[in-house]
């Protein structure tokens, strides 16, 4: 019985033993949980507190860097071609390399000026392709954002929402982190970075994501130096564009703090051998045989004058087409293609700058989407920008920017041509004349007396618009800026024979002198606008009499995260008006050419009927919207993933002999396009509903 007792015993004393170990264990779990979790977030706050307690400004930094990249087309087809920037390289080779040495000036970390001084590669006539890669080389990881207004950065204290974070420490000073999204979405990433455990440096931060149809991987290798540790040392990024069939896969690589500063004088030197005595990164055997093959093949077209338009690529054995580049130039006949190719079919995809002497010139796409839009007030419209210019030197110059548009519903071309002359750029001192039509426009009392005289059944017909402005303009103080002018209306009906039948006039103008005054006294603040014009009847033959006062405030506010709030108001009325007919307000009018997301969206009505624009003696109007990155649809489960920006819209209306009117609205924007959809409310019942629509197909490239 004894040794039956004393085992019994000694097994309910071991699971004793074990369970008070348990027990001590649970007991001491939430301390180290806890110590785990403060090291944690001490770490991410001296992360999220470097930029304040160690950083100094990069603004006037210079810095030498050397830029080399590689594309290869793994697939492409014809749809190439109309992928800006993407022209030089959707025939030909399959494999390109290209080398720049640059120098950069600094204002911020995504804020700089590139000077180009020396380049080379095998892309034809050393263009460039896909340049947007170059934003990826400089990602500001202490700011809300990485680059200049897209993708949260996760090392951002504010951001800390949109991310999950695990921290490793691998030694005494410097620990991993690891960040994921807490939900998939084009403005975040995913990925680790290794930190200084004492300051909260990083030394190597290793991410990835997609944006605006660039899938990459980003590489960088942080500066050690204190008054430059927010700019990168080295950094690789590896993208993958796909695209109605085509995928090309391109590597870009910046390598910043070379030793060696070039003259200023060096512009854009095409120059192999002295980048071969710059390039501070040994070629690897890719890059190698890119460059081999470009010379085998241009080497035979220069010795034997004709040479097979195929070659074996010797990197993926595809017969492929040639690089003509050489070939052009020892074939005379080739030069009706050079102009096909070349010039015209280059800039109907890409616009162009080109400099010649004092003179720059500015070309818009032809073929770019970017420049269509859709609402349902206005219909379909097209628009083009040009841009020409005259230095005589860096303190004056003369430019003229013309904007075409073409509106499909109402089947008229507008046009705003406005010839400029900068005598002052630091006081934006400048004397302008432009000359501008409007849409085809009518009047709600012009409209009435028509029809008592001709009765219901018959329509008054519209009136086309055109106008003459010329403005001096400076900034007297740095808060106060002047505008004085003239400015010349004139309206002609589009039927003036009906309106002779009815003994109406059929041509109304309207000549007059303008003063606008703009105020910005406080940094950072609203902006404040007066405007004051007073007709001048008589002169060529302006038969309208009027005096007219308006005054409008706009305040854009840039809140971290991508946020934005913009806020808009006014007000305008006639203390003399000898007409109810054609008398326009400047800052509350129709606009009939396509604006994109960022222009006047948040500015102006879009479901307001346009004959009330002109027909009271006063109006008061406000506007509001909102920009973030992720509010209601970015919560969707596929959807979400692609949206940039939501957007909510509020706008409210006070004009004579109607009841107050309001339009409210919610909008978002993605890689393809941006669209919002607005009703409208007059007396607090809802009217109608409608939607904006534009293309923003690779707006940033």
């Amino acid at each position: 019985m004894a040794p039956f007792f004393f085992r019994t015993f000694g097994a309910v004393n071991q699971k004793l033993r074990i369970l008070t170990l348990m027990l001590g264990m649970m007991t001491l779990m939430p301390s180290f949980c806890l110590a785990r979790s403060y090291t944690d977030s001490l770490i991410l706050n001296r992360v999220w507190n470097y930029r304040r307690n160690f950083t100094v400004p990069v603004h006037g930094i210079e810095k030498n860097v050397y830029m080399r990249y590689t594309f290869g087309m793994d697939r492409r087809n014809a749809l190439l071609f109309l992928v800006p920037t993407m022209y030089v390289i959707a025939q030909g080779d399959r494999h390109y390399v290209g080398e720049s040495y640059c120098k950069l000036n600094f204002r911020d970390v995504d804020e700089y000026d590139v000077k180009r001084q020396v380049v080379w590669g095998t892309i034809p006539r050393q263009r460039t392709a896909m340049p947007v890669l170059l934003e990826f080389s400089t990602p500001d990881f202490y700011d809300d954002k990485l680059y200049p207004d897209y993708i949260l950065s996760p090392f951002y204290r504010g951001n800390s929402f949109f991310y999950h974070y695990k921290i490793r420490l691998v030694e005494d000073n410097m620990a991993v982190i690891r960040f994921a999204p807490k939900k998939n979405n084009t403005q975040l990433v995913k990925g680790f970075a290794t930190v200084d455990v004492n300051t909260g440096r990083l030394q190597s931060v290793d991410f990835e994501g997609e944006f605006d149809m660039v899938a990459f991987k980003v590489s960088a290798e942080m500066n050690e130096n204190d008054t430059q540790s927010k700019l990168p040392k080295r950094c690789t990024t590896d993208a993958a564009f796909n695209f109605l069939g085509n995928k090309v896969t391109a590597t870009f690589t910046a390598a910043y703090d070379c030793p060696r500063t070039l003259p200023d004088s060096l512009d854009d030197e095409k120059n192999r051998e002295l980048m071969e005595e710059l390039r501070p990164i040994p070629l690897n055997q890719r890059e190698q045989e890119i460059y081999a093959r470009y010379d085998s093949i241009n080497n035979a077209s220069l010795k034997n004058n004709t040479v097979d338009t195929h070659a074996v690529d010797t990197i993926t054995g595809d017969t492929i087409a040639v690089d003509t580049t050489l070939q052009e130039k020892h074939h005379g006949n080739d030069w009706l293609k050079k102009i096909g190719w070349d010039i015209i079919g280059y800039n109907l995809i890409n616009g162009n700058r080109t400099d010649v002497g004092a003179v720059t010139m500015r070309f818009s796409p032809l073929l770019n989407p970017l420049y269509f839009g859709y609402s349902k007030s206005r219909g379909i419209s097209y628009r083009l920008k040009f841009g020409f210019r005259y230095s005589w030197n860096a303190h004056r110059y003369l430019t003229l920017n013309p904007q075409f548009g073409y509106n499909f519903k109402l089947n008229q071309i507008f046009y705003k041509i406005p010839l400029r002359m900068t005598y002052n750029p630091k006081r934006n001192g400048y004397a302008e004349i432009s000359w501008a039509n409007g849409n085809h426009i009518s009047n709600s009392a012009l409209a009435d007396d028509f029809q008592k005289i001709m009765g219901d059944s018959i329509n008054m017909p519209d009136f086309k618009d055109m106008s003459i402005q010329a403005v001096n303009n400076v900034v007297a103080y740095d808060w106060l800026e002047i505008m004085t002018g003239l400015v010349f209306h004139r309206r002609v009906s589009l039927d003036p024979e009906l309106m002779k039948e009815a003994g109406m006039d059929w041509e109304f103008r309207s000549f007059a002198s303008t003063v606008t005054v703009r105020l910005t006294p406080w940094h950072n603040g609203p902006t404040l606008t007066a405007n004051f014009e007073q007709s001048i009847k008589g002169v060529f033959g302006s038969n309208l009499d009027y005096q007219r006062w308006e005054f409008d405030a706009s305040y854009l506010k840039h809140i971290p995260s991508l946020r934005i709030l913009n806020l808009r108001g006014g007000a305008g009325f006639y203390t003399q008006r000898n007409s109810n007919y054609f008398v326009d307000y400047a800052n509350f009018h129709d606009d009939n050419l396509p604006s994109g997301w960022e222009d006047d969206w948040a500015g102006q009505f879009q479901l307001l009927r346009s004959s009330w624009y002109n027909q009271s003696n006063y109006y008061v109007r406000g506007h509001v919207s909102f920009d973030t990155p992720m509010l209601l649809l970015s919560y969707l489960p596929i959807v979400g993933r692609y949206l940039e920006v939501e957007r909510l819209y509020v706008s409210a209306l006070s004009i004579q002999h109607t009841r107050p009117y309001f339009e409210l609205g919610y909008g978002f924007t993605n890689r393809y396009f941006s669209m919002a959809v607005f009703t409208n409310l007059l007396g607090g019942k809802i009217q109608e509903f409608g939607c904006k629509f534009t293309v923003e197909l690779f707006r940033r490239w």
